[in-house]
């Protein structure tokens, strides 16, 4: 029994050490527990102030993003709108430069690449004479139409 004795001794300690260990977790549980349905309601509250404040930051950030999105829109349209004004003031200072006449080699019809392009595509349908007639039909108008323009201006004023 000699040789028993620490071994007794020790496993009487073990289970006493362990039982006084048990308490002692399970007061600390208890203490955490009561901890936190004390403190659940400002945890929660300070969950809903900042899920306010992060909604406030959502919505203003995606308020300047739709401004950006706006602005380049805009700036977008007043680009198109900035070459369509050169694109007619290219085109009117070309037609009054065709106005003149230069004896050059032209581009099968004498009054725009374009134009015969146009004429090249109608030759399937045979209708170069209705063709012929609406472009002299045309002339006719932008020809009336800057002439009656630079009558319009007169030198040195009233």
């Amino acid at each position: 029994m000699i040789y028993f004795l620490p071994f007794a001794i020790g496993g009487i300690l073990g289970d006493a050490f362990g039982k006084l260990f048990d308490v002692i977790w399970s007061g600390i549980k208890w203490i955490g527990r009561l901890l936190k349905k004390l403190f659940q309601g400002i945890v929660d509250l300070f969950v809903g102030f900042f899920e306010v404040i992060y909604a406030l930051i959502d919505g203003l950030l995606y308020f300047l993003y739709k401004i950006g999105v706006l602005a380049v829109k805009l700036f977008l349209l007043f680009f198109e709108l900035a070459k369509m004004i050169v694109s007619l003031f290219v085109g009117f200072a070309k037609t009054l430069a065709s106005l003149v006449y230069v004896p050059r080699g032209g581009s099968g019809n004498g009054y725009s690449d374009m134009l015969g392009k146009i004429f090249t595509a109608m030759q399937p349908l045979k209708l170069e004479p209705i063709a012929y007639i609406l472009l002299f039909i045309l002339w006719m108008f932008t020809a009336v139409a800057a002439i009656k323009l630079l009558s319009s201006i007169r030198v040195g004023g009233e």
